[in-house]
């Protein structure tokens, strides 16, 4: 056999290895929200008191409208809650139970087995909704591994960085343009920042935008890309809110931020925002 025919086939049997290890992977994603499923659905009903997330509305659950849907990536159920006073839907509760290490744990997990789709459009086009000027630094925030919009932006001489705090998301890159710390922004200060299908994931939306907020240089404006401006792609556990309704504005409101443009293509939905 030749040397050439004994690496091909080395490469073959490890890329037959890397796909057996993922099947493992996702088999035991799929293994774990089961049997979380089982266990929520063999307890008793109980119509308990919730609580909006965002308003703070306080009711019984039978206040709350209800919608189903299932995670493609092994989630299993997800059941999500729409509140009546501020229309913010929200859930499902297995992910808002979860801590903050057992979140990123998830996060992990999925990010071994599952490649996200080509964003860097979205991503260019939502930086420049910022109106960007050659001479101010910004921020993708959440960026992934899943673009390369922040290397082009730079080779065309922005001053762009990138901010993810998922290792296994950031894992293929190592340019000092990319933070992975909150440590290292401490003492950041950004002319705009950006993201794109970031702010449905966030735990703490409002909290998060503020902390945004806080990095931004005065004048600095923000624009954040998510269809979960209203209820799309539900299938996917780790969409916790959609904006939907009146709720919209209200995390602006809640965040001290102000609309100042909109752009609504279907399934492009960016809204552009300074503070108060």
């Amino acid at each position: 056999m030749s040397s050439a025919k004994s690496f091909a086939s080395l490469a073959d049997i490890n890329g037959m290895i890397s796909e057996v290890q993922r099947t493992v992977v996702r088999h035991q994603i799929s293994a774990k929200w089961s049997t979380v499923d089982f266990a929520l659905k063999g307890s008793p009903r109980v119509d308990q008191i919730r609580i909006c997330p965002l308003c703070s509305y306080k009711g019984a659950d039978m206040y709350f409208g209800q919608v189903r849907s299932h995670c493609i990536f092994g989630g299993g159920d997800l059941l999500r809650y729409v509140c009546p006073v501020c229309e913010v839907t929200f859930g499902p509760d297995k992910m808002f139970d979860l801590t903050t290490s057992q979140l990123t744990e998830d996060y992990e997990w999925h990010y071994k087995v599952y490649d996200e789709g080509d964003s860097s459009e979205q991503e260019l086009r939502t930086f420049f909704a910022l109106n960007p000027d050659k001479n101010g630094v910004y921020l993708n925030y959440g960026a992934g591994r899943w673009s390369n919009s922040v290397q082009q932006l730079r080779a065309q001489g922005w001053n762009v960085y990138a901010y993810e705090p998922h290792g296994t998301a950031s894992e293929s890159v190592s340019d000092d343009w990319l933070i992975r710390s909150p440590d290292q922004l401490h003492f950041m200060r950004f002319d705009g920042i950006f993201s794109n299908n970031v702010l449905e994931h966030l735990r703490y939306p409002v909290q998060e935008l503020q902390y945004m907020e806080g990095m931004l240089r005065e004048g600095g404006l923000m624009a954040h890309a998510t269809p979960c401006f209203e209820y799309l792609y539900e299938y996917t556990r780790f969409h916790l809110y959609f904006f939907t309704g009146k709720s919209k504005y209200l995390l602006m409101q809640k965040a001290s931020l102000q609309m100042i443009n909109e752009v609504n293509d279907g399934d492009y939905i960016c809204r552009v925002m300074k503070s108060l």
